[in-house]
């Protein structure tokens, strides 16, 4: 891929990621942190061009003939996608197979064979990487790959703006006893104050659940929703249909009669927006990863690693932005290609 083409790329990906501001009523409420502006085309250009790009191979270098086979997170498909059509552009005689079943049959998929790419839209703990060794890999490693930012979403009817972290567990798990939460609890009043909150839950089989449980609210029991759904799609079309219900979603979500709630901190109200998650302000983001054993040599290995490392360039980087996510911290992204780089070149 030539420089040209990367950059108009860039302009592309920064475009869909950039549309749509807070009207200047909402940026102005007390106690909410003020959005410093759209984030315009030449700073989000300006951020990827800080990213290595994907070098293409030397002319003496063997050529890639391996087949990428990647596993995982129906979440992290489309970006898959569009990193096999990147990747092939320099490895054209590499094959790329890519089966998004679920974040719960990643590890699985990676333990039968050693040499395909683990996608899971959560963090991936260091226990986790201890019991893939145990289970025969010789050196699995995580990177973090992409951001997603996630937001609490709720009918349009809904008269509630914001939540705080200690609602979102007394809604979402069973940390609170007694009765089912009310729309009181949330600061509604009037006529929505005695409605009961119907929790439109995650499938246990999604990363956002597993997500939730673990990280968010420390392995608390999650509530039992009113319906479960594996996709950010379906359960925004719950929401749709029910004004008492509630969901977390991808923050870059949509659903035809949704919105998103801010997040409150104290007397401080964070908007759901994507200023807010560059600024580093937003805290309900997670970490999209990929896990591959660095141990294996063979042909499929090899092309595994190489399409891992042309995630964490800056086309990939690119693409990531492009299905909706946001990219990787750059200290973290330096961190994680040295890794990939000295393996791969040892």
């Amino acid at each position: 891929m030539t420089r040209r083409s990367l950059t108009v790329t860039i302009f592309v990906c920064c475009s869909v990621f950039c549309i749509g501001s807070r009207p200047a009523a909402a940026q102005e409420r007390p106690g909410t942190i003020p959005a410093k502006g759209q984030l315009s085309v030449p700073e989000m250009v300006s951020l990827l061009q800080a990213i290595d790009p994907y070098l293409p191979p030397k002319p003496n270098a063997p050529k890639l003939t391996g087949t990428v086979v990647v596993h995982g997170s129906t979440a992290m498909d489309s970006m898959a996608h569009i990193w096999s059509t990147g990747f092939k552009e320099f490895h054209k005689e590499a094959k790329v197979e890519i089966a998004a079943s679920g974040s719960h049959e990643a590890f699985e998929h990676l333990v039968k064979n050693p040499s395909c790419v683990a996608m899971l839209s959560r963090p991936v703990r260091d226990d986790e990487v201890g019991a893939l060794k145990a289970k025969g890999l010789k050196d699995p490693v995580a990177f973090v790959v992409a951001r997603e930012a996630l937001g609490v979403f709720v009918h349009k009817s809904n008269p509630v703006q914001a939540i705080t972290g200690e609602q979102l567990r007394a809604v979402f798990t069973t940390d609170a006893k007694g009765d089912v939460p009310t729309w009181g609890m949330l600061g509604a009043t009037g006529e929505w104050a005695n409605k009961p909150v119907h929790v439109i839950a995650r499938s246990e089989a999604s990363g956002t659940q597993v997500f939730l449980r673990d990280f968010v609210f420390g392995g608390s029991t999650m509530r039992d929703g009113v319906s479960k759904h594996i996709s950010n799609a379906e359960t925004l079309t719950a929401v749709t249909a029910d004004p008492l219900g509630i969901a977390i979603c991808g923050l870059k979500s949509s659903g035809a009669s949704v919105r998103s709630l801010s997040l409150k901190s104290g007397n401080t109200q964070i908007p759901s927006d994507e200023h807010a998650v560059l600024r580093g302000e937003y805290p309900l983001t997670r970490a999209m990863t990929v896990v591959i054993d660095m141990g294996q040599t063979d042909a499929n290995a090899k092309a595994a690693q190489a399409f891992v490392h042309y995630s964490l360039c800056q086309a990939g980087q690119a693409a990531a932005i492009s299905a909706s996510y946001f990219p990787v911290d750059l200290p973290l992204l330096r961190a994680s290609l040295h890794k990939i780089q000295g393996e791969q070149f040892r």
